[in-house]
């Protein structure tokens, strides 16, 4: 019988874990009996959601909130010495820290394409090398990194190419790490969401209403969707999934 808490014991890195999806895959690990770091670049957002998941937390399980920017080269190498301190194997990371707007491409500009690749792209390449060194070092345990991508890359909208173009190339890194780092048991997965309901998605998308009446499941996604799969992936239970890309839309996609 599979146990309600699969990550009982186990150590798990969120980063963009302060609000939405992050925030949504935090809370479900949390649930699933993780010990969880939270990184995030605000730190009174950050704050506020460690204090609202230590509420639901056992007595053995701890939440650590780190303020980072994986924008920033040297905020991610400063985030992992934390991680270091305060975990002494890590199981698991949750590559979620991301961004982008809505912008014509003939309107684009150099900072704005620079931006997005830099924490889209850059930064998801350098926490997933940096957990994958750690893990690798660690054979007897559970070990599994998830990237949040987007159903983005898979398609053509207009005014979103430097955010399409950052998650194409997550996938692809996804794929190359995933067959490098098989040998050493250490999986690596994409989770692609479909138009999700996160304040940010809806502040910065004036026709979100309007795109997700058209969804064939009749909705938008939610946090608490794209956790469900987050901690599958994360899970024991998916030891044997690797290089995959769990498409999370309603259907979206399909059309």
């Amino acid at each position: 019988m599979a146990t309600t808490q699969p990550l009982l014991g186990q150590n798990i890195l969120v980063t963009g874990a302060s609000e939405g999806i992050g925030h949504g895959i935090a809370t479900r690990l949390v649930e699933a009996g993780a010990t969880v770091a939270l990184a995030a670049r605000r730190a009174e957002v950050l704050a506020r959601t460690a204090a609202e998941l230590r509420t639901k937390a056992d007595a053995g399980q701890r939440i650590v909130s780190i303020t980072a920017d994986v924008g920033d080269p040297e905020s991610v190498d400063e985030l992992f010495d934390q991680v270091d301190e305060e975990f002494p194997v890590l199981n698991g990371l949750v590559a979620n820290a991301g961004s982008g707007s809505v912008a014509a491409f003939l309107d684009l500009t150099l900072e704005d394409w620079r931006r997005t690749i830099d924490l889209n792209l850059t930064g998801t390449f350098l926490c997933v090398q940096a957990a994958a060194r750690r893990m690798a070092g660690t054979p007897d345990a559970n070990r599994s990194i998830v990237v949040t991508s987007s159903i983005r890359a898979l398609g053509a909208r207009t005014g979103v190419a430097p955010y399409a173009a950052s998650k194409a190339g997550v996938n692809q890194l996804v794929r190359v790490a995933a067959y490098e780092l098989a040998g050493t048991g250490v999986r690596v997965n994409a989770l692609s969401p479909g138009i999700t309901a996160t304040p940010l998605s809806q502040e910065r998308n004036s026709l979100f209403d309007e795109r997700a009446a058209t969804v064939p499941m009749g909705r938008a996604g939610t946090p608490a969707d794209m956790a469900e799969a987050a901690l599958f992936l994360l899970s024991p239970g998916s030891a044997f999934v690797t290089g995959t890309n769990m498409v999370v839309d309603g259907g979206e996609s399909l059309y």
